[in-house]
C-alpha cells in the first residue's frame, strides 16, 4: 500500500515522502480501515518538525491519527463492525497510529459510525478537534444555561466546541477576526468578539466556563468571575495559571485528547441531527501532503485541513 513517510527532523517539503509498505494485518479486537481521509492537526506538523515526541505524544515516522473510511477487515473478537461499514476515528492517540495511509488498523472500541450528513473528508478531518472540544466541554461541565467563551472560535477546535457548546444549550461568546464574524454566527456564537480589540474584550461579561485553543492565551479579566472553570488544550504559562486563579478561576486544567468511539458515536448523532459540521479549510490529496502541513503551519485555517487518500471511499 501507499504511505506517508517521514525521513526526520525538518521542512515539510524536505521530509514527507510516499512510499510503498506492507498493508497492516488487524489482529484481536481490531478493525482494518480502507482510508478515503485523514484529518491534519497543528500535533502534526509539531511533531514532524521536532522527529521526536511531543510530552506524551508518540513519535512516528508513519504519521497520522484521524481517519475515515470503510471497514476492509475484521479481527478476531470483533462483532460490533463488519466489511462495508462507513466509520470515522481518532486512532490510538496519544501512541502511533499511521492513518495517513491506504489501510489503517484501528482498535474497534475507537470506531464511529461516520455520520451520513458528511462527506469522508469532513469524517476524516473531524476526530481529533471534535473529541478535544468534546472532552474540553466535559472538564468544564458545560450545561444548558451557562455562558461559554471560546477563545480561537474560528480553529479546528473552537468552530467545533461553538457548536458542541451550542447544541449543550449555552450561550456562546467566541473570539476571531470579524471577517468570520458570519461563520462565528452560523455555528452557534450568539457574541462574536475581535481577539485584537482591547476594548472589546474588556467589555465580555463574565462567563461559567473559558475554552481556550490558541497559546498561551489568557481571557479578558472581566470574563472571569469566581468559579469560572478554564480549559486550555495548550497549556498556560505559570504567570497565567496564577494570574487566573488570583482572579478567583476555578478549576482551571489542560486537557489531552483521548481517543473514543461512544464520544466519536454521540457527535455522529448530533451531526445527523444537523446540529454539527465540519468546516473544511482544504482539501489535499496524499501526494501533496508536505503542502497540506505547510497549510496547517501557515496559522491562517479556518476549520480543518483534510488530506484525501481514496477520493473512491
Amino acid at each position: 500500500m501507499r504511505s506517508a513517510k517521514y525521513s526526520g527532523a525538518g521542512a515539510a517539503s524536505e521530509v514527507i515522502s510516499i512510499i510503498d509498505i506492507e498493508a497492516p494485518v488487524p489482529g484481536h479486537g481490531e478493525v482494518l480501515v480502507k482510508v478515503g481521509a485523514a484529518g491534519l492537526n497543528p500535533v502534526d506538523v509539531k511533531i514532524r518538525a521536532a522527529a521526536t515526541d511531543f510530552g506524551q505524544i508518540i513519535y512516528t515516522d508513519l504519521p497520522g491519527w484521524d481517519v475515515a473510511g470503510v471497514v476492509a477487515a475484521v479481527g478476531s473478537g470483533v462483532d460490533a463492525w463488519a466489511v462495508g461499514d462507513r466509520v470515522f476515528a481518532l486512532a490510538a492517540f496519544p501512541d502511533a497510529a499511521h492513518t495517513l495511509a491506504e489501510y489503517a488498523v484501528v482498535a474497534a472500541e475507537d470506531l464511529a459510525t461516520a455520520p451520513s450528513t458528511w462527506s469522508t473528508a469532513q469524517a476524516g478531518a473531524a476526530p481529533l478537534t471534535a473529541l478535544t472540544a468534546w472532552q474540553a466541554l466535559e472538564a468544564a461541565g458545560v450545561v444548558a444555561g451557562q455562558r461559554v467563551l471560546v477563545l480561537g472560535g474560528a480553529g479546528g477546535v473552537g468552530h467545533l466546541a461553538i457548536q458542541l457548546a451550542a447544541a449543550r444549550g449555552a450561550e456562546v461568546v467566541a473570539t476571531g477576526s470579524p471577517a468570520k464574524n458570519e461563520l462565528l454566527r452560523s455555528w452557534g456564537a450568539g457574541q462574536t468578539v475581535d481577539y485584537r480589540d482591547d476594548q472589546a474584550l474588556a467589555a465580555i461579561a463574565p462567563v461559567d466556563a473559558v475554552v481556550i485553543t490558541v497559546d498561551d492565551t489568557l481571557p479578558p479579566r472581566g470574563s472571569v468571575k469566581a468559579g469560572t472553570a478554564v480549559v486550555t488544550i495548550t497549556g498556560l504559562s505559570d504567570d497565567h495559571a496564577a494570574q487566573l486563579a488570583s482572579w478567583g478561576a476555578g478549576p482551571i486544567r489542560r486537557i489531552l485528547v483521548a481517543a473514543s468511539g461512544a464520544q466519536l458515536a454521540e457527535i455522529a448523532a448530533l451531526a445527523e441531527a444537523g446540529r454539527v459540521s465540519v468546516h473544511l479549510d482544504s482539501e489535499f490529496p496524499l501526494d501533496d501532503l508536505a503542502a497540506a502541513q505547510e497549510r496547517v503551519e501557515s496559522g491562517r485555517v479556518t476549520g480543518k485541513v483534510a488530506v484525501i487518500v481514496d477520493p473512491t471511499v
